[in-house]
């Protein structure tokens, strides 16, 4: 099983990994850490490496990051050096997402379910009104 780490500005991976349970049920394996004001830059990165090491089973980590260039994922990146499981790191995640990694974890290998849920993450994105018109035009 890959193992899922969602790594945020304050509580927002908490938030994000309880939603997907809501709809999942409990997942082993997951965890979320929130980088918080006035965080030591080496004590989230030594979190970063521990969180990575406890959920890899020997199939890999799968990180969520909330957004590119931030404090979350660069201290990630940063995390990276010391890191000796295989992981990999998404920026940018949705709950869509989240929820692909759970469902087919135990399907990919660590590679396959990055690219899975980074189309996930693309083809999620919908807006309403769009896809009305969709609706519409092929229910005719």
């Amino acid at each position: 099983m890959i193992g899922i780490l969602v790594v945020t500005h304050e509580n927002f991976g908490e938030a994000a990994l309880q939603t997907a349970q809501l709809i999942l049920g409990k997942q082993e394996k997951a965890l979320a850490l929130g980088c918080y004001r006035g965080d030591s830059i080496e004590a989230f990165c030594e979190k970063v490496n521990a969180a990575i090491q406890a959920l890899d089973t020997g199939m890999g980590v799968l990180v969520f990051a909330d957004l590119f260039g931030a404090s979350p994922y660069n201290n990630t990146a940063k995390a990276s050096s010391t890191i000796t499981s295989n992981f990999r790191c998404i920026a940018g995640f949705s709950l869509p997402m989240i929820i692909e990694a759970f469902s087919m974890r135990e399907s990919y290998e660590l590679d396959e379910l990055t690219n899975v849920c980074i189309q996930t993450g693309i083809t999620g994105i919908r807006e309403l009104f769009k896809e009305i018109e969709i609706f519409d035009e092929t229910n005719k």
